[in-house]
């Protein structure tokens, strides 16, 4: 008698044990953060001092996307504002004024910051204004993607890439040459977007550096509303598993 039931005791807690393994059931400590998407904006200045990630982060809280972290050792710009009014968001990135995509390469930078920040699930990239003024040649620009894009590959093979083209700059700043080199380089990011079946944003069609610019250079509130606007859809998408 007393075998009998040690046996159905054994039994019925090596159902108990075998449940968590089931469909439905989960058997190990979720992390507080692990459902929540993890976005790296990467580039220089423009992602690091201008506004269009708070405005960005803003328009997806407003569409109840809240399951989300923007990622990175960075924490600026202090704070941004929308019509006058306080926008509240997450600052955290991977802009680094000056910056040039062939620099990142050299110095394994991209790597490291994958890695303190891991995982990340969607990077946005808006790279590639300096190496451009500094007359960088658009292919070794190209191949510095290439490099990047292996990085951000080997991190997570999973890792949904969103690169926008460069938005335009004033002539005045730093000559023709760098204006009609970022044409030349957006064209090439737009076949190398194609070439790699990655995700593209616009945010050079319609962009107007006079008044979308502090400087002609770096947007101002309008010209990171309309950035916002851009990667948006893009990222929403990306979000919610699309392609």
């Amino acid at each position: 008698m007393k075998f009998t039931i040690l046996a159905t005791l054994c039994g019925l807690l090596s159902l108990v044990a075998a449940r968590p393994s089931q469909p439905g059931y989960h058997n190990t400590a979720v992390s507080p953060r692990a459902d929540k998407i993890r976005i790296m904006p990467f580039g220089a200045s423009i992602v690091e001092n201008t506004c269009w990630r708070a405005y960005l982060w803003k328009k997806l809280q407003d569409a109840k996307v809240t399951n989300i972290d923007f990622v990175g050792g960075q924490s600026g710009p202090a704070s941004c504002t929308l019509n006058g009014a306080s926008v509240s968001f997450d600052p955290n990135n991977e802009g680094h004024g000056g910056a040039r995509a062939v620099e990142y390469v050299q110095g394994g930078n991209l790597t490291r910051w994958l890695d303190a920040a891991k995982p990340v699930d969607i990077i946005m990239i808006h790279l590639g204004t300096n190496d451009v003024i500094t007359k960088t040649s658009i292919p070794d620009i190209i191949k510095a993607y290439d490099t990047l894009l292996s990085q951000m590959k080997a991190s997570n093979p999973a890792m949904k890439v969103i690169v926008s083209l460069l938005i335009p700059i004033d002539p005045k700043l730093f000559g023709q040459g760098a204006t009609d080199g970022i044409i030349s380089l957006n064209a090439a990011l737009r076949d190398w977007i194609s070439k790699n079946k990655l995700l593209q944003v616009d945010n050079y069609t319609g962009f107007d550096y006079v008044t979308m610019t502090t400087e002609g250079e770096h947007p101002n509130e309008k010209g990171s509303v309309f950035m916002a606007d851009h990667f948006y859809p893009v990222v929403k998408k990306a979000i919610e598993g699309g392609s």
